[in-house]
């Protein structure tokens, strides 16, 4: 492990910084744990005679595991990051440095928090090696062929018989492994892993009281929104009230950016912490309003668009946060 840790600090320092290793390969190992758990987690007995679900069986010991798991890898990986920060001390850095601390930030928290997808995957799998597609086919067309011949008493006994429980079960495991569809993973997955990697990138770029007063700012930026929302809401549509909100977020953007060396630098470090935060739920909602007037293509992504806008928009800004740092207290 030293050897590890010394190999990685002489080359890749920013990954030593962030302990990537180490915590993408105890989440490797605990995604695994989870795998082998969703595989075992299905009884064949039990699909035979009742209903069943996946989400079902993971909502009790394995959600308190992931729960557990989770708690523990992040706690212990803010404990160790928090020991060394080189960006405030002002180590050898650039843009595309910083920028790749974030992505690993993103990549650590999505590995320590997503286990369910393999309880899910462990699931799936152990149910298509069990009873293959054409096997259920198979099974759906002779059950339908009973119904038909049976009389009314045999009908009802076939009808919640193990055949009709096994049909029902397999399909319902079909269906709730399309939680790892790019739709619902986007959404359930990604987006909430984005915003929490944002979090810990604006404590590690300005620090803790920073970004606190920026969530107080936003707040109260948002009551004073609201105030106005009353009267535009009386003379105009609600969609007014969206672009009035979203106008503002990127308003205060802008003027962070054109404030840099105008303003006391703890100021611009409230309006770094904001931008992070907002731009986001900014450029989602911007998305959606665009959607519901048609402007958008159709079935476009608007989660990953946004992801990627956000992903982008940290790009370019990360110059903007070294143009920061190096201006005098």
């Amino acid at each position: 492990m030293n050897k590890i840790n010394q190999y990685l600090l002489e080359r890749y320092p920013s990954i030593w910084n962030t302990k990537l290793v180490w915590m993408i390969s105890a989440a490797a190992v605990i995604h695994l744990l989870f795998f082998v758990i969703g595989f075992f987690s299905i009884n064949e007995q039990e699909l035979k005679t009742s209903y069943f679900s996946t989400f079902s069986s993971y909502f009790g010991y394995p959600f308190l595991l992931n729960l557990v798991f989770s708690i523990l890898l992040l706690v212990g990986w803010l404990t160790q990051l928090n020991k060394n920060n080189a960006f405030k001390h002002f180590y050898p850095s650039n843009p595309h440095k910083l920028f790749g601390q974030f992505a690993q930030y993103f990549v650590i928290i999505f590995a320590s928090t997503t286990f369910f997808i393999s309880f899910v995957m462990g699931s799936k799998v152990s149910i298509q090696l069990k009873y293959p597609e054409s096997y259920i086919t198979e099974l759906k067309s002779n059950y339908l062929e009973e119904e038909k011949e049976a009389d009314e008493d045999s009908y009802y006994d076939d009808m919640w018989g193990s055949d009709h429980y096994l049909i029902k079960n397999v399909e319902n495991a079909y269906e709730d492994a399309l939680i790892l569809s790019p739709f619902l993973l986007g959404n359930y997955f990604l987006l909430p892993t984005l915003f929490v990697a944002l979090i810990v990138f604006c404590v590690r770029v300005t620090s803790l009281r920073a970004f606190l007063l920026g969530i107080v700012f936003s707040h109260v930026l948002a009551l004073v929104l609201a105030f106005f929302s009353v009267f535009i809401s009386i003379i105009t549509s609600y969609d007014a009230i969206g672009y009035l909100y979203i106008f503002t977020a990127f308003a205060v953007i802008a003027l962070t950016t054109v404030s840099l060396g105008k303003l006391p630098k703890n100021f611009i470090a409230i309006g770094i912490n904001f931008s992070l935060i907002v731009f986001a739920p900014a450029l989602f909602s911007l998305l959606l309003l665009f959607e519901s007037k048609q402007l958008l293509p159709t079935a476009t992504p608007v989660s990953y668009v946004m992801l990627l806008g956000t992903l982008a928009f940290v790009y370019g800004y990360s110059k903007f946060i070294h143009q920061w740092k190096a201006t005098p207290e």
